[in-house]
């Protein structure tokens, strides 16, 4: 074929007695799904420029975001492949829903950028990790693996802090409560005159407000996060860790 200098083999080729990999397969164009279909078939593949197929042995595990059964409605993903790919489905919960893995995922990312920059892999400073453990992760694992290696950057390899944690998305209800969510009218009989008890009052109630995220709170409040970090702190008994 046009340009043709060596054989070259294909995915599949390659992947002859072993396993293939297609990620967002939801995304596949229709021209593809078509030949993908036939591969899953018939057990054979055309390379480019050859007259006749080759047999693979390939098991095919296929990923995907989207809602194939969405998609088929629609009339953009065929009804035929999504039956020949979901012969065992294995349903991921998203990151919101197992918070107890982010700890691990954030470490496990700060390693590989680490190795890929060449340094000694940082700690993950406790209030950095509190925030983290605090945020609904819209953008799934992906949208956290971009957190920490824009924070391993901006730290420079140092100690990751909570300065060094951008969320990149945030709720939007946090941005349309900004103006109600504190001053609420019935509110005022309730705070104390005390100026400190009353911070204490507005700090729990824009953390309910924000699932416990601090960066969020501390925006519905107009202070710096170092603020509540600090009220938090001095809550905690003398002997505390």
């Amino acid at each position: 074929f046009t340009g043709a200098t060596a054989d070259r083999k294909g995915c599949f080729e390659l992947a002859h007695g072993g396993t293939l990999f297609l990620d967002e397969v939801g995304d596949m164009p229709a021209s593809l799904q078509v030949k993908l279909l036939r591969v899953l078939e018939d057990g054979q593949v055309t390379p480019v420029g050859a007259a006749h197929p080759k047999k693979v042995d390939v098991r095919v595990i296929a990923a995907t975001n989207a809602d194939l059964e969405a998609r088929i409605s629609q009339g953009v993903f065929r009804e035929d492949l999504y039956f020949r790919l979901a012969r065992f489905n294995l349903i991921t919960p998203p990151l919101r829903q197992r918070m107890q893995d982010v700890p691990m995922l954030a470490e496990h990312f700060l390693r590989q950028f680490a190795t890929e920059m060449g340094i000694k892999p940082p700690t993950l400073e406790c209030e950095a990790l509190a925030i983290l453990k605090t945020y609904h992760f819209p953008g799934n694992v992906r949208e956290l693996k971009n957190i920490i290696e824009r924070a391993l950057i901006e730290s420079g390899g140092e100690v990751i802090r909570p300065g060094h944690i951008h969320l990149l998305r945030r709720p939007k209800t946090v941005a349309a409560s900004v103006s109600t969510a504190i001053f609420e009218k019935d509110m005022a009989p309730v705070l104390p005159l005390n100026l400190a008890a009353a911070e204490d009052l507005l700090i729990q109630r824009a953390l309910r407000e924000t699932g416990g995220n601090i960066a969020d709170a501390a925006r519905l409040l107009g202070v710096h996060r170092t603020r509540i970090y600090r009220k938090l702190s001095q809550e905690l008994p003398a002997d505390a860790d």
